[in-house]
């Protein structure tokens, strides 16, 4: 273990010693402890060093994390390239992957042999370089508030308790997964006579199916790639497939069966298997795991679980079938359909989501006086989809609203909202099985926007702002109830809630597009860039997406206070996903939720919020 007190000379503990006993009064007087990904030196500490060497290992609060520091300041997670991201005169050494695979993997290596001994002095030198790259990472970067850091530890808290899991359904799905394959794969070969013996052979799979599609079919998987028209059959156009009721028998056998074979939901059971202790997931949720501060998910990756749940019955009938191994229908479908219902607990879970949250906050965050009107919507519980669809189609009243309209009402409002244009109309159309030929997407398009100036204008405000203030570095410049203000290294937006997100070393660059190219306001991303790449990945700060960015930072800020206000109440929470927040216990315990998750924060003044109310089960769902 290497280690330092504040910028002192770099010190170094091997196992064989005695813990150092500098480090242990450290330990307990309490103070803060830096680190990178700290929740793993926390568990070291908590399961192996506090054991073996007699100590008490640190509390949680004193943990503090590089790795979220990073993601707060607009850098990448992993040490190796935050330090690339920022130049720092330090690198991460690169013989560390060999040495942490060698003598700290599986099946590991637990001594240093003579003829290793090489080995022993280099994992020494890398063990304090990576130390010395994170102290010097750590000054070049914003350290995070106390709110903050009470929010980070609170994550820590809800990742120590863990996700209760169904560990026999979990089992179940995973022998059955391995029959499902084997199946799947005999299956795929007697439907194409033999053309495909696995799920994978595209070519073979196209050569079958496309010939069997009528043409609103391979409309319903048409995408554009660069301007380029092309057919997709990943999992989300299989999806539009197989809810067409004309389909070809055939073809819908083929794509089920190659749904069974390739089913990502079953890697989740995998994980709740593979990862559990006692009964639980730890560590699911990453702190700050997006630019704008929302939470991203680990491992069973609770953000991306199909939203389409059973309802309690159906998923109890279909689990002890599955339990008690009988075959199922579709079965890639209905896994996938039951992972929210692997998550469980014997005293029964709650759950609570906001409603249109981020449809609520876009009008509220630009401060412009003609998005009132649809704030005033929202406060008396209108039907947005509707209203939009009148101001749309010019109809003058809610009764005239045929559901046709409505429906393209609502996919205008999900898809138009941050910039998107046609491509993003006719994508959206595609979740709820419409296919909006190419000029009546433009015609929406064209009249969502002119029913809606404001967040078109809005748009235009945000980047003007950001442009103006890289620009003018020290100088704050407005944009709805944002803030943009430029340093030396970094542009910043001020949230409503005095949040600030970053964007890493902001230039002012002449970047192509369709209309000729001009000089724009750009930074340095997070993303990590190709092999073969010259330097880091730079985007434009277009301002639909920045605006974007402020949206999902202030429903992230409004989701990080509720679970501090659970956490004060005194709820056992145990999982959150964007909107929606789940917990343990009895259904009184998730009205006491509910009223959390309606209280507005005291920056955000005249926010409508609202939610679906309470659901409370003994297994999650929708």
């Amino acid at each position: 273990m290497a280690y330092c007190f504040d910028d002192e000379p770099m010190e170094f503990w091997e196992l064989v010693e005695p813990f150092p006993q500098v480090v242990a009064d450290y330990i307990a007087s309490g103070g803060p402890i830096m680190a990178h990904n700290a929740s793993f030196e926390a568990d070291i500490f908590d399961f192996v060093i506090a054991e073996d060497y007699d100590i008490t290992p640190p509390k949680r609060e004193q943990w503090q994390c590089s790795m979220v520091i990073a993601l707060a300041n607009g850098h990448p997670a992993g040490l190796g390239e935050l330090a690339k991201s920022l130049c720092l005169p330090l690198q991460k050494q690169e013989h560390g992957t060999r040495l942490i695979r060698e003598y700290c993997a599986v099946n590991f290596k637990d001594i240093f042999l003579p003829q290793f001994e090489a080995d022993r002095e280099l994992m020494k030198e890398y063990c304090v370089f990576d130390v010395e790259v994170m102290r010097e990472a750590v000054k070049r970067m914003r350290d995070l508030t106390p709110t903050e850091w009470a929010e980070y530890h609170l994550t820590e808290k809800i990742n120590d308790k863990g996700l209760p899991v169904d560990l026999n359904l979990c089992r179940s799905a995973l022998m059955y997964s391995n029959e499902l394959n084997e199946d799947a794969s005999k299956e795929i070969s007697r439907i194409t006579d033999g053309k495909m013996t696995k799920h994978t052979q595209r070519k073979a799979r196209d050569a079958f199916v496309l010939p069997r599609l009528e043409q609103h079919h391979l409309d319903l998987i048409s995408v554009y790639k660069k301007g380029e028209k092309k057919l997709s059959f990943d999992q989300e156009h299989r999806k539009y497939l197989l809810d067409c009721d004309d389909l070809d028998h055939e073809v819908r056998e083929l794509l089920e069966y190659i749904d069974a074979a390739g089913s990502s939901a079953l890697k989740k059971y995998a994980v709740a298997v593979h990862c559990e202790v006692d009964g639980h997931v730890h560590h699911t949720f990453q702190f700050h795991g997006a630019q704008t501060g929302r939470f991203s998910g680990r491992g069973l990756q609770p953000h991306n679980m199909r939203r389409d749940a059973y309802p309690n019955d159906e998923a109890e009938a279909l689990i002890s079938d599955i339990i008690a191994g009988y075959e199922i229908e579709q079965p890639g479908r209905t896994m996938a359909r039951l992972l929210r219902s692997m998550i469980t607990h014997p005293d029964g879970v709650y759950f609570v989501d906001w409603s249109n949250i981020e449809g609520r906050i876009a009008p509220w965050i630009s401060a412009d006086s003609r998005a009132q009107a649809r704030i005033d919507l929202f406060a008396a519980g209108a039907d947005l989809y509707k209203r939009s669809a009148m101001s749309m189609f010019g109809i003058p009243t809610e009764d005239l609203v045929d559901d046709n309209q409505r429906q393209s009402g609502k996919v205008a409002e999900l898809s138009l909202g941050y910039g998107g244009a046609k491509g993003a109309l006719t994508r959206m159309a595609k979740n709820y099985g419409m296919v909006i030929p190419e000029h009546e997407a433009e015609n929406i398009v064209t009249l969502w926007r002119s029913a809606n100036q404001w967040a078109v204008d809005i748009w235009h405000e945000f980047e003007r702002a950001a442009e103006d203030a890289v620009n003018s570095p020290g100088v704050p410049f407005k944009a709805g109830r944002c803030t943009y203000q430029r340093d030396d290294d970094y542009l910043w937006c001020m949230l409503p809630s005095g949040r600030v997100l970053a964007y890493a070393f902001p230039d002012v660059e002449y970047i192509d597009d369709p209309w000729g190219g001009r000089y724009k306001a750009t930074f340095q991303t997070p993303v990590k860039p190709a092999k073969d790449a010259v330097g880091r990945v730079r985007a434009h700060l277009r301002g639909a997406l920045i605006f974007q960015n402020a949206v999902q930072a202030c429903a992230a800020d409004i989701l990080r206070g509720a679970l501090l206000g659970c956490d004060e109440a005194g709820l056992d929470i145990r999982l959150h996903c964007h909107d929606e927040i789940m917990g343990v216990g009895p259904e009184d315990d998730g009205e006491r939720l509910n009223t959390i998750m309606l209280t507005t924060p005291n920056w955000a003044d005249g926010l409508p919020l609202a939610t679906g109310g309470v659901k409370w089960a003994k297994r999650y769902g929708k």
